[in-house]
């Protein structure tokens, strides 16, 4: 059986952070949909938090992608970035949010450390 890349992981957390949001925020989405999109979203409240939420969803599946092509090219350098880089954000979203997805970044970033000190 073939182990999933840390990478893949981190895509699946962007397609599912999209679908978590897309269900939490679906009546603020509802809500921006039904007025002018443009300039719809001011600095705080629902609608930022439900922008900003959504907008990492991508940004995350990015990453995993990016970070499978380091792992596919054994680009050490790269992958122990992103694994303290995902551990520290972990650590603190979980510190700040405990009841949050933040606890899967302190996995998959603990797990690209192990793998990239250990190549």
């Amino acid at each position: 059986m073939k182990r999933h890349s840390a990478g893949h992981w981190l895509q699946v957390v962007g397609v599912g952070h999209g679908a978590i949001g897309a269900v939490i925020y679906r009546d603020v989405f509802a809500d921006m949909v039904r007025g002018n999109l443009l300039n719809s979203v001011p600095d705080r409240g629902d609608r930022a938090a439900a922008f900003w939420f959504m907008a990492a969803a991508p940004t995350l599946w990015m990453g995993g992608r990016l970070l499978r092509s380091a792992e596919e090219h054994k680009d050490i350098p790269a992958q122990r970035a992103a694994g303290v880089v995902l551990t520290a954000v972990g650590v603190t979203g979980t510190a700040v949010m405990p009841k949050s997805g933040f606890p899967t970044l302190v996995g998959i970033g603990g797990l690209l450390l192990r793998r990239s000190l250990r190549g």
